[in-house]
């Protein structure tokens, strides 16, 4: 099974010599085949993909092999010599990259890269765009499908962040991202049109673009929760700061803080909390009122700070707005300042 293995995914490569290898010399080894794989195609799959499945299954939507080949059965392992044992650690090892890379998952950038990283709690993972040196990495390197790959991951990284932040103009801008050169969606590694160096860009682009836009924001001092508020006015985030959206957004911040936070967590006369099983009637009936009240406070600041066209009833903005006070409402409020 091992020489079956060498002879599909590593035909010409002297294994033998890179399982010698340490240090760097062994990354830069490992990183090469890997680029390889995710290059070569067996059909419409890479090679890498039809590597990490001999030895994981798959995950995460992804089919297994209709006939999965066993790495190597334990009679057989025992039966490796020492020098074959060495050249099954290698290929362990890019297996375990491909399979982190084509499935999109977080890894150790330290250990796979070799670039160091300043990282909070030991976390080596940290596939943030605030993280410089691996931005530096994925613009330069060599490597340029393992780029794509690994810049679709900081992608893939800031929408759950921002999923997990409710900041849903910066969720859809990097879920829907277009790219304006190739006239098309920024889609999946494998399956675009756009050239290596320009995928990493567009991507790198966008989100800079939304780290920089809050680095703006607290050099301005300005709450999260209130450039929350900006940019769901906006509908999307924008480059600047208006200053009459700031107000509009002062104002809506005030109303909610004030007059809508915990209005739709209702409570009986032994302050428990009545569920919307309990009492869904009252509920829907209360939710319409209170959301309604916020709905015309809306547009009363769209009346008095905003130009004619921006915030209209049925704009993604407006809904960014409706699905903010209704989580406001049901007492999440200023959770912002955590999340993001």
């Amino acid at each position: 099974m091992l020489a079956q293995i060498e002879n599909v995914f590593f035909k010409d490569v002297d294994l033998a010599a890179g399982s010698l290898l340490e240090g760097d010399e062994r990354r830069a080894f490992r990183l090469a085949q890997v680029e390889r794989l995710l290059t070569e195609k067996h059909g419409p799959v890479a090679l890498a993909v039809l590597l990490s499945d001999m030895f994981w299954t798959a995950d995460e939507g992804r089919k297994e092999p209709e006939h999965p080949i066993p790495l190597l059965s334990l009679k057989e392992q025992q039966t490796l010599t020492d020098e074959e044992r060495s050249r099954l650690r290698l290929i362990l090892e890019v297996a375990g990259l491909c399979h982190d890379l084509s499935l999109h998952f977080t890894f150790d950038i330290e250990e796979s890269f070799g670039i160091k990283i300043k990282s909070l709690l030991g976390i080596k993972d940290n596939f943030s765009v605030g993280n410089k040196p691996l931005v530096e990495w994925v613009s330069t390197t060599e490597y340029e499908r393992i780029a794509m790959h690994a810049a679709f991951i900081m992608r893939k990284f800031a929408i759950d962040v921002y999923v997990y932040g409710h900041y849903l103009p910066a969720q859809d801008e990097l879920a829907e991202l277009y790219s304006s050169e190739y006239k098309c969606l920024v889609g999946a590694p494998d399956k675009t049109k756009i050239p290596p160096r320009d995928y990493v860009k567009t991507i790198l682009n966008a989100l800079l673009h939304i780290d920089r836009h809050w680095q703006r924001g607290y050099r301005l001092k300005l709450r999260p929760d209130l450039v929350m508020l900006h940019d769901e006015i906006y509908g999307v985030v924008p480059r600047q700061f208006d200053k009459g959206v700031l107000k509009a957004a002062q104002e809506l911040f005030d109303y909610m803080d004030t007059e809508l936070c915990g209005r739709l967590v209702l409570r009986d006369q032994d302050n428990n909390v009545i569920t919307w099983k309990d009492q869904p009637e009252l509920m829907e009936r209360v939710t319409a009122e209170v959301l309604g009240r916020f709905a015309a406070k809306v547009r009363e600041v769209r009346s008095k700070y905003l130009a004619k066209g921006w915030l209209e009833d049925d704009s993604l903005a407006f809904s960014y707005l409706m699905d903010h006070a209704q989580r406001c409402g049901h007492g999440w409020w200023r959770e912002e300042d955590e999340a993001l």
